[in-house]
């Protein structure tokens, strides 16, 4: 009988052993799995838009989450494949008896696969090219800007895209080909009222003075006056601008895919004339406005308010006060220092008052329709009137950003670029 227990015992305790060797096995294979689930979503959250930015976040995760396990991880693999976040991870364990008849470690693998939320994004970028963002300023706006490009407008454009419109505003907007749909067609020579291609009126200081239209735009009067109306229940005004003081050569973009394209314009930016800030915003809501839809060719048409999986988002930047207002298509007589020389300006006030409570009105109604706003006020320190523009108009107080340097302009486009590409695949 002992002998036979002797016998016995070896084979009892390998198979006791191994069975614990098993059980290991499957709990460890359990951890690597929660871990790696863990670690999939961590990156599937993330603000990474490449198989690099997701298999950093991923491997990061994975590794703190089997800091106290008995297996050794031997490989990971994150990437993204359409909307998802794909991973895969490999595993050994070192055993008690199983490897008297196994050749080396047990092998562990576990896969995991999380669908990223995600939204549409159509964002207008609005950009100060005033005189006084001349030199090294219209320089770091550009790198600032086609930085904040590269953040928000992905590769991928499918199931969800992702557009960039963008506005360049001094004086007024020009609107380029655009300007007959949005402000009217006009007669030809002269007219003392607005509305042919010239324009015959008496200037601040009692002389008479006539002014050529141009494709820039002005800003809307009447019950449409700080809405997003389309152009066909209300015209917007007409520019007649002075030589001084002219229609600012750069034109808008309207919502784009291109990346290349969007960066080139950005390029060609000068930086010329006052600052009529109110008008620069309110072309950033039309260019995220479903009601000016019908302007733009098919691929640039914003979304209606409310489509599922949408956000909608204005980036207002200016280096300063918003000095520029009209009356009857020209610079009023009441528009502030910077703003030309009265000689310019029409002997009547503008109808819509100061560019501030302008401005404040549209972002109002701007933020009621759901338009997330990020306000850059570059280089402001000694404006109270722009920080407070800035901060009234911005969706909080975390959405304003008061860079005073270049690397500090760069640094707060950054910043936005990541937010929105946060918000583009947050849950």
């Amino acid at each position: 009988m002992a002998v036979q227990f002797a016998l016995l015992i070896v084979p009892m305790t390998i198979t006791v052993f191994g069975a614990l060797d098993v059980s290991r096995a499957s709990g460890e294979k359990m951890r690597l799995q929660d871990a790696l689930d863990a670690a999939t979503l961590a990156a599937a959250r993330s603000t990474a838009t490449t198989d690099a930015g997701v298999q950093a976040v991923g491997e990061t995760v994975l590794a703190a989450n089997l800091a106290a396990s008995q297996a050794t991880l031997t490989s990971s693999s994150f990437t993204i494949v359409d909307s998802k976040v794909v991973a895969v991870a490999g595993a050994t364990m070192p055993t008690v008896v199983a490897n008297l008849w196994m050749d080396g470690d047990m092998t562990l693998g576990a896969d995991s696969e999380v669908t990223r939320a995600s939204n549409n994004i159509e964002v207008a970028l609005t950009l100060d090219v005033t005189g006084s963002m001349g030199g090294q300023k219209i320089t770091d706006l550009k790198a600032a800007a086609k930085d904040l490009v590269d953040l928000v407008v992905q590769d991928q454009q499918s199931p969800y895209y992702t557009k960039l419109a963008i506005v360049p505003y001094s004086a007024a907007v020009n609107v380029g080909s655009y300007a007959a749909s949005v402000r009217g067609s006009y007669a030809g020579g002269t007219c003392t009222t607005p509305g042919c291609a010239s324009y015959k009126f008496t200037n601040a200081q009692g002389n008479s003075r006539t002014f050529a239209i141009s494709n820039c735009v002005t800003e809307r009067t009447g019950p449409d006056a700080y809405t997003d109306a389309s152009p066909a229940s209300g015209w917007l005004g007409r520019n007649y601008p002075a030589s001084g003081n002219p229609c600012l050569a750069s034109t808008i973009m309207p919502l784009s895919t291109d990346r290349t394209a969007l960066k080139s314009k950005i390029d060609g930016l000068s930086a010329a004339g006052s600052t009529a800030g109110h008008l620069g915003l309110a072309w950033g809501w039309y260019m995220v406005s479903p009601n000016f839809a019908s302007l733009w060719p098919a691929a640039s048409r914003p979304a209606d308010y409310g489509t599922a999986k949408l956000l909608k988002v204005v980036v207002l930047m200016t280096d300063g006060a918003f000095n520029t207002t009209y009356c009857k298509g020209v610079i009023s007589q009441d528009s502030g220092s910077g703003s030309g020389s009265s000689a310019d300006h029409i002997n009547c006030n503008a109808p819509n008052g100061n560019a501030f409570s302008q401005a404040r009105a549209l972002c109002d109604n701007m933020k009621a329709q759901g338009v997330i706003i990020y306000t850059v006020g570059f280089d402001v320190a000694n404006d109270q009137n722009a920080q407070d523009i800035m901060t009234a108009c911005a969706t909080d107080a975390q959405h304003v950003y008061l860079p005073s340097t270049g690397a500090a302009l760069k640094d707060a486009f950054h910043a936005i670029g990541q937010d929105i590409s946060r918000l583009r695949i947050s849950r």
